[in-house]
Formats: C-alpha cells, structure tokens, sequence
C-alpha cells in the first residue's frame, strides 16, 4: 500500500479539526461552569488519545493508517481499541489483517448501506497466534459475510452484538 503525502496531510488535517471541536466542548462546558460534563469529555479525549497511541505503537503501518483513516472518515460510528501486550511482532501480517479489515468493512457496509450509530471495538491480541476481533454494537441483523480472508475468520453472534474474530498463524 502506497500512501500518498497529500492523503496523510488530509488526514492530520481532519484529525486536528476533531482535536479542536473536543477541546472546544471541554472549554464550552467550563465557561459555563458545567465541570462535571467538562470533566467527563476531557477524561473520554485523554482515554480516545491514549488508545490511539497504544495502537500506533503496532509496527503495522498499513493497518494503523487503515483504522486511522476509517475512524475519522466514518464520524458517526463509535470506535474504540484495545491492544494487549504485544512484544511480539504484527509486522509480517500487515497486510493481511489490512486487507481482512477493509474486506469486512466493506462488506458489512454494503448489507447495512451506512455504518452509522454503530459502536465497534478493535480487540489485538497475541497469544501464540494473533486475534484481531472486531466486536460490533448496533448491528440487529446481519446476514453470513462470506470473503477470502488471510486470517482464519470466526464470527461469534449474540442478542447485543455480532464479532468478527481473525487468527493468524
């Protein structure tokens, strides 16, 4: 994957603009003496900012960029990470985890035309094996996503949410 500078100046410009509309709650909502929501929003950017740096400690670049990119272009749906220790590296599965997660993407996009009001939490784990799961609220019904995946797929659906779990070997 070739990333263009113009595409990575695109995206630091959106991402600063969301920096500045959040920080800009936390000063509205103390100007006007609302500390508790003031403080609230503050402690949800301090907790977005650090799983943001945990996940752009991944040496996947390709993959981070991706998340990053999907996060920010996809505002209405609710995106959280969490990365468990990884001293091992992802480096050789960089491109499939990639293209796994756009394949996915694209697919539950397509059944539900809109990714909206959708709350997806990106689980990376190494425990012998890497597991990429992508937990997903929001979905009432989904009908089987079927695509070749390099990653060996497991999807785990409930009355709450749906998972897309992916092992790699």
């Amino acid at each position: 994957m070739q990333v263009n500078i113009k595409d990575v100046l695109y995206l630091l410009r959106l991402y600063r603009h969301d920096l500045m509309n959040h920080l800009q709650l936390v000063d509205g909502y103390a100007s006007m003496k609302q500390y508790e929501q003031s403080q609230e929003k503050l402690h949800h950017l301090i907790m977005q900012l650090k799983n943001e740096r945990q996940l752009q400690t991944l040496d996947a670049p390709q993959y981070v960029y991706w998340l990053l990119s999907l996060n920010l272009f996809e505002r209405e749906m609710n995106f959280d990470f969490e990365i468990e220790n990884h001293e091992t590296s992802i480096e050789d599965y960089d491109g499939q985890i990639t293209h796994d997660g756009k394949r996915l993407f694209e697919q539950i996009k397509a059944q539900l035309d809109s990714l909206i009001h959708l709350h997806i939490l990106v689980q990376i784990k190494y425990d012998h094996d890497w597991y990429i799961k992508y937990h997903i609220k929001g979905i009432e019904s989904l009908d089987d996503i079927t695509f070749y995946s390099y990653g060996q797929l497991k999807v785990i659906k409930n009355e709450k949410e749906t998972s897309f779990v992916f092992t790699y070997k």
